[in-house]
């Protein structure tokens, strides 16, 4: 009746828009939430999340939006890993930024963040290390994974529930953060902020615009970036 433009929906909540794309007044979207109200028993009931001039959908659940105020607000574990590097959070940010700004500078960003993650010194290490938890699992594990996180903390005083920070050495083992010695992987770094792109892959070509240096074919790319 309305016909309006369906943006996105999952299981609790509806997006739309006009189709003209105007803004929705106060009153406007005080009669909507009414109406859709009083198409569903009482027992169910909606409330508005907000409006909201920009939103990017990511993927199921996960959607990026911006207030009237410029805003932004973060949905879903797509770009909410506790377990991260700051380095690759701080680039995702910057990316949705870039996004929402609509300046689209998405390959100086993917640039800047991998001749950092080449950088990496005793003076920016925390951006690059990933944080970790002392659990009773990861104690009696065997897998390789938690394996190599145990051999990192042997001979420290860590205990159960206690948060560490590691990085990977060029070997493959991991090291602590505060046993670091400037020895790391650097094409591991590259390929955790390329990993950290591929999160907008439904809304931005990023196997086009982004190298992955990982890949020894683009290893001499990746030194020419560096000495640029």
């Amino acid at each position: 009746m309305n016909n309006f433009q369906l943006v996105n929906f999952d299981t609790d909540s509806i997006t739309i828009c006009k189709p003209c794309g105007e803004p929705f007044s106060e009153e406007e979207q005080d009669k909507l939430i009414n109406a859709l109200n009083a198409e569903f028993p009482k027992q169910i009931k909606w409330e508005p999340d907000g409006y909201f001039p920009k939103l990017v959908v990511l993927r199921a659940k996960n959607y990026i939006m911006q207030d009237e105020k410029g805003k932004v607000k973060i949905k879903g574990s797509a770009l909410k890993s506790s377990k991260a590097e700051i380095a690759c959070k701080e680039f995702q940010k910057a990316i949705i930024q870039t996004i929402l700004d609509e300046k689209f500078d998405y390959v100086n960003i993917y640039n800047k963040y991998i001749k950092e993650a080449c950088n990496v010194t005793q003076e920016n290490i925390k951006r690059w290390v990933s944080k970790r938890t002392f659990t009773k699992k990861l104690d009696t594990s065997e897998r390789a994974n938690e394996t190599k996180q145990k051999d990192a903390l042997a001979g420290s005083n860590y205990k159960e529930g206690d948060k560490f920070y590691l990085i990977f050495r060029e070997d493959g083992t991991l090291v602590l953060a505060e046993n670091f010695d400037g020895s790391y992987d650097k094409l591991k770094m590259c390929e955790k902020i390329y990993k950290s792109a591929q999160v907008f892959s439904s809304v931005i070509p990023v196997d086009e615009l982004f190298i992955n240096y990982k890949l020894k074919k683009n290893q001499k790319a990746l030194e020419a970036l560096i000495n640029e």
